[in-house]
């Protein structure tokens, strides 16, 4: 007899987040005394609650791309001047009010190459990049030891000194347009990936060369699930969510149609 099997649902963060109406923002700000907060405080608050019923929830994304780079010493005018140093205060105070709303949550972020910084000291790429990637590793460590579970790196494509020096057991690395060259780098540096339905035939075609645990599928429709089940177990099948100006009952949708008959 078939029976209902339910997908477990992960956030992979946000391409970014719409600036709040000024009569919510405003009401927000009241009940902020006392506590440092800005607009994307507000914005990692808001994803969050959002995802009461993500089994896996996490905040942040692109839109975070700001406060990383206001979290780097030496930049001046987008530039980086001097050797680079976390400035870890704002990010720890994130970390301890996302702890706060929820325990286990994941930050997405955006990776060093896509922040937009230019190199004015190094004059040379493969330093600056792995300067860069030197202090993301401390901020993010400073936020896991705030109670951030781990972070979720974005990238449309990332460099191999990124993949080289990110990548590790805490961290997810995440490429929403990438197409099978892309997923190829990732799953060279961890055995799971996270793709839109449009990319499941590029999956099945490289997966034979990669010892593949997991895959989290972004936005399944009716089929996909069934689909990669077919290849898959049920256990190492995820569905994924991935905000990009998603509605109001985006995370509850998903969670209902997040299940498969076996």
């Amino acid at each position: 007899m078939k029976r209902r099997f339910d997908i477990i649902l992960k956030s992979l963060g946000s391409e970014y987040m719409e600036d709040p109406d000024v009569r919510d923002l405003a009401n927000w700000i009241k009940d902020q005394k006392g506590s440092g907060c800005d607009l994307i405080t507000y914005k990692l608050e808001r994803s969050l609650l959002s995802q009461r019923r993500a089994d896996i929830p996490c905040t942040g994304g692109l839109y975070y791309s700001d406060r990383l780079s206001e979290s780097i010493g030496g930049l001046k005018s987008g530039g980086l001047c001097s050797e680079p140093y976390p400035v870890t205060t704002e990010m720890s105070q994130d970390a301890e009010r996302i702890r706060k709303i929820r325990k286990g949550s994941h930050v997405a972020l955006p990776v060093p190459s896509s922040l937009g910084i230019s190199d004015y000291y190094f004059n040379d790429h493969q330093d600056f990049i792995s300067s860069l990637c030197e202090v993301f590793k401390k901020l993010m460590r400073e936020q896991r030891d705030r109670g951030i579970k781990g972070h979720i790196l974005i990238s449309d494509r990332f460099s191999r000194i990124e993949l080289e020096e990110l990548s590790g057991p805490k961290t997810y690395l995440f490429s929403p347009s990438g197409g099978s060259k892309v997923i190829s780098s990732i799953l060279e540096y961890q055995e799971k990936i996270a793709v839109f339905p449009d990319k499941i035939d590029s999956l099945f075609e490289i997966m034979p060369e990669y010892d593949l645990k997991a895959i989290t599928l972004i936005d399944p429709g009716d089929k996909d699930l069934e689909r990669l089940l077919s290849e898959f177990d049920p256990d190492s099948v995820l569905s994924g969510g991935y905000c990009r100006g998603c509605e109001r009952d985006y995370w509850d949708d998903l969670k209902e149609r997040s299940f498969v008959i076996v």
